[in-house]
């Protein structure tokens, strides 16, 4: 028999959940392993240390190696932001846009697989590239075409393997004024 948490328990959960992405990631999001599956997301600590940058810091540059996780942790983190967070505005550029669409899909997978007492706001519109919540945070993929993005106010701008990009001095001028409000960039 699962354990039943109280009324209490649960607005003590989310409220923590809330100000903690490291919390809410280890205790409610699940992954997909490519070789057990679904499973609890156990940060490792220098994923920790990218979610405080994440929060601290507007613009967060990232030189990795492959296969550390890097993209699974930045969708974590988006999930807690569009869902701790309303009318929030998220792009996830890649140079191709199967890549882009990649990430978006591990945010609704992280999503569709939280408990429901987790789910403050639940998916209201939802295509393969894109999806919104019930509390009117967004997120949509795109390629790095040189209009990407550009007539948006973004929240937070996601470029995914931005090593690759070409002719990102260029994407980056005409992306920069999107965030010009206050948007982050990972």
């Amino acid at each position: 028999m699962a354990y039943q948490l109280s009324k209490k328990e649960i607005v003590t959960e989310i409220v923590r959940s809330g100000k903690d992405p490291v919390y809410f990631i280890n205790n409610y999001c699940r992954i997909s392993h490519p070789m057990k599956g679904l499973i609890t997301f156990n940060t490792y600590p220098y994923q920790d240390d990218l979610l405080e940058d994440f929060n601290d810091y507007r613009f967060n540059v990232i030189l990795k190696a492959r296969q550390l996780g890097i993209s699974t942790i930045s969708a974590a983190y988006v999930a807690w932001f569009m869902l701790f967070h309303r009318e929030k505005n998220v792009l996830v550029i890649a140079t191709k846009l199967s890549t882009a669409t990649n990430l978006v899909k591990k945010v609704k997978m992280i999503f569709k697989n939280l408990p429901s007492f987790m789910l403050i706001a639940k998916i209201s519109i939802d295509n393969k590239q894109s999806f919104e919540l019930s509390n009117g945070s967004q997120i949509k993929a795109s390629t790095t075409s040189g209009d990407a993005g550009r007539s948006e106010a973004l929240s937070l701008l996601v470029v995914d393997e931005a090593a690759h990009v070409e002719g990102l001095d260029e994407l980056w001028m005409g992306l920069y004024p999107t965030l010009s409000t206050g948007g982050r960039c990972i």
